[in-house]
């Protein structure tokens, strides 16, 4: 038994690639798609095609559009993109996007 259920788990894709690590919540409410747990927003089940981050700056990232003090994905868009802090360089795979890490 437990011999199927070790290969069940390594064909079986991972459902962890739909969720979202929960963002910084921004003053006193999230935004729309999302909800307040503590001091962070997590995304809705029903949200799960959306991508939010934190505003940095005045502009969003290409792919992106302004919501408050956070950016949210255009739909269609697969881009994901993360507020890059200044002075210091993008992860290995992204490359800098004015105040941003943009996803090669």
């Amino acid at each position: 038994m437990l011999r199927i259920a070790i290969l069940y788990l390594c064909f079986t894709p991972p459902m962890l690639a739909l969720a979202q690590t929960p963002i910084q919540r921004q003053g006193d409410s999230c935004p729309t798609g999302t909800y307040r747990s503590g001091d962070y927003c997590k995304l809705l089940p029903s949200s799960r095609d959306q991508f939010i981050i934190q505003k940095s700056g005045n502009n969003c990232p290409r792919g992106f559009y302004s919501h408050g003090n956070y950016c949210k994905r255009i739909s269609g868009s697969r881009r994901k993109a993360i507020p890059r802090e200044s002075g210091k360089k993008c992860p290995t795979g992204w490359r800098k996007s004015g105040d941003y890490c943009v996803e090669i």
